[in-house]
């Protein structure tokens, strides 16, 4: 994870050089007709642009690294999104003013709207996955809520245990990682392709395995829940 945000940092940094040596390139100034960009100071613009991208960059990188050795893993995640959206939008708002072209109510409002939009998603979607998996038990079935939440047959179920450490995970086959929360699929060690709804590290873990050889593990931030799980489902 450090070492991408650090890559993706430069990379945002040096995007911000590549506008002001070549401006022309800019999104929305390329495409103007000639007399358009008259009314545009496309060399403050790129300025602009050069100076904003550099402390969105450096921004990117002390926060990451702040948040991830503090233990704040979602937070870690936030730093390499957040600032650069929210970063392009300060960047768009202030740049107006160098642009003397006439503009609809709808063309200025839209990248606040569409910026706006994309971090009200992102930030649904990881409050959502950051949500604990409850294990809901009724007297034919097992039901794993939340993201990668599914329903297992109780008489299809062929193994169930506690297991005091989760097998080294080798691949993300088709699952979400957010520092310790792991749900979805994932290949570990010894146990192959499991169904994951972990934080880690944690102990114990329910592990469950049914007729057609699917595998489940679960466990808790309380233990003393996954434990009662377990008690339930082994009597």
């Amino acid at each position: 994870m450090l070492i991408f945000s650090l890559f993706y940092s430069l990379f945002i940094i040096g995007i911000g050089f590549f506008i002001n040596k070549y401006p022309d390139s800019l999104a929305g100034y390329n495409t103007m007709t000639i007399e358009k960009k008259r009314n545009v100071d496309i060399k403050s613009i790129a300025s602009i642009y050069k100076k904003g991208m550099t402390y969105i960059g450096l921004i990117t990188i002390v926060l990451t690294f702040l948040f991830y050795f503090s233990g704040l893993y979602i937070l870690t995640i936030l730093s390499v999104i957040y600032p650069l959206l929210i970063g392009v939008l300060i960047l768009s708002i202030i740049t107006r003013k160098y642009d003397k072209n006439k503009q609809s109510r709808f063309k200025k409002s839209f990248p606040v709207i569409f910026i706006g939009g994309i971090i009200i998603l992102v930030t649904s979607f990881l409050i959502m996955s950051a949500r604990p998996t409850q294990v809901d038990i009724t007297d034919n079935e097992i039901k794993f809520t939340g993201l990668y939440g599914m329903t297992v047959d109780k008489e299809k179920i062929s193994e169930v245990k506690l297991i005091s450490s989760l097998p080294r995970i080798k691949l993300r086959t088709n699952g979400l990682g957010l520092g310790n929360i792991m749900k979805g699929e994932f290949l570990l060690d010894d146990l192959g392709s499991c169904r994951l709804f972990v934080n880690v590290p944690g102990s114990p873990y329910l592990f469950i395995q049914t007729d057609n050889g699917k595998k489940i593990i679960f466990n808790s931030k309380d233990a003393q829940y996954t434990k009662s799980i377990f008690e339930k489902l082994k009597h």
